[in-house]
């Protein structure tokens, strides 16, 4: 094949929008791992327990399932049940005629993923500790990470738990999707085996395949979190036998920052979040969190469709993420640090309100009942800044 032209796929130049070639890579995670992890059941997640208690069967046995509560919600999840189904292609019986340098490959991959739309991509080594217990063929040795960040205004506009963030969180699992099954079918069509794993049809955990593909460390929120977008986005995976150069994992200071900072167990609605110091938890370490009791407070909430509270005023969740304001910076961890420092004086100057909250809420709060629409109660600021007026914070 000739590479006169494709001097992209061999030097170390920056592929997307996010500059992630100079983050400081290390050989093994910043999760500290002290015994075997082994492979769990979806029956174990929190949102599965919380479904089978009191409150999620009363939910089931009214018709009225939290992702079917409020019409947007329901429209963006029905049409991503749809984007799982999407049929895919069988693997050609013949491999197309590729480079062998896992290195080129890895970064036409990655290529092809920017082109596609994702904000951030990286490979990684499939730990067979991520996939589902239940999954008996997902044999792939490679698993490509697509991430794709939420959209940051959206985010700003709503207190973290009502009716539009739930179809936030949604339409960047479309974007995941479409990519997902998109390179999974170029794969299969170039001869090699290839799986997506999204929402509606997930084979692996994601958090920890984040970490190990160098797109986030592990923090106090009790999911993966991302330098430049904080814990702001979804992800979606191919996994596949391509042979391709892997990434290694990043450290960009995360653990000490995480162990110092509270801010989102101080504003956690439901107190999943822990205050303590990290526990073993199925052969590593982490800060404890209540899955059953956060996933009962999302199917219980009477102001808006799940939560995110934690990832909104978490202080990676800055103002500044998009690209355009990484385009200058030259790798330094401290100044990571010393913005995500900022945001969180900036948040408990403002109680952890922002302005955005009071002008640009253009959503309508609907909410299915009794097989109707109403509207909905809105979230009451009155008692927030009451409780913050209660508290040390």
């Amino acid at each position: 094949m000739d590479f006169k032209y494709r001097d992209i796929l061999m030097n170390d130049a920056q592929l997307g929008p996010y500059p992630l070639e100079k983050l400081k890579r290390v050989d093994r995670p910043t999760t500290e791992y002290v015994g075997e992890i082994k492979r769990r059941s979806r029956r174990e997640s929190g949102m599965t327990k919380a479904l089978a208690s009191e409150a999620g069967k009363k939910m089931m046995e009214s018709g009225m399932m939290f992702f079917d509560r409020d019409p947007l919600c329901s429209s963006l999840s029905s049409f991503q049940s749809y984007l799982a189904k999407f049929p895919l292609p069988e693997v050609c019986a013949e491999k197309a005629p590729l480079p062998d340098d896992p290195r080129v490959l890895a970064r036409h991959i990655k290529s092809l993923g920017y082109f596609l739309g994702a904000d951030m991509i990286g490979i990684c080594r499939m730990p067979g500790s991520a996939v589902f217990a239940e999954e008996s063929d997902c044999n792939y040795p490679y698993a490509i990470v697509l991430l794709n960040a939420k959209q940051a205004y959206i985010t700003r506009q709503s207190y973290g738990r009502e009716w539009i963030d739930d179809p936030c969180s949604f339409q960047s699992y479309q974007r995941c999707a479409c990519q997902a099954q998109v390179m999974t079918s170029y794969l299969r069509r170039l001869g090699f085996n290839a799986d997506s794993s999204i929402v509606d049809k997930y084979p692996t955990l994601m958090p920890q395949l984040v970490i190990e593909a160098g797109l986030g460390e592990g923090s106090r929120l009790g999911i993966a979190l991302n330098p430049f977008v904080g814990a702001s986005f979804k992800v979606s995976a191919v996994l596949t036998d391509l042979p391709l150069e892997v990434d290694k994992p990043i450290d960009f200071g995360l653990q000490k920052y995480c162990a110092e900072c509270k801010i989102c167990a101080e504003q956690c609605p439901t107190q999943s979040i822990s205050y303590g110091e990290k526990e073993e938890h199925n052969g590593y370490m982490k800060w404890p969190h209540n899955g059953v009791r956060c996933a009962t407070g999302v199917i219980t909430n009477k102001v808006g469709n799940i939560c995110q509270r934690c990832t909104k005023v978490c202080p990676w969740n800055r103002r500044d993420s998009s690209p355009e304001c990484f385009a200058d910076w030259d790798g330094s961890i401290q100044s990571l640090h010393d913005s995500a420092n900022a945001q969180a004086s900036l948040r408990r100057e403002s109680k952890f309100v922002e302005p955005e909250e009071h002008s640009e809420k253009w959503w309508f709060p609907l909410v299915l009942e009794g097989g109707r629409l109403v509207e909905a109660q809105e979230f009451d600021y009155a008692a927030h800044y009451k409780r913050m007026e209660n508290t040390d914070l």
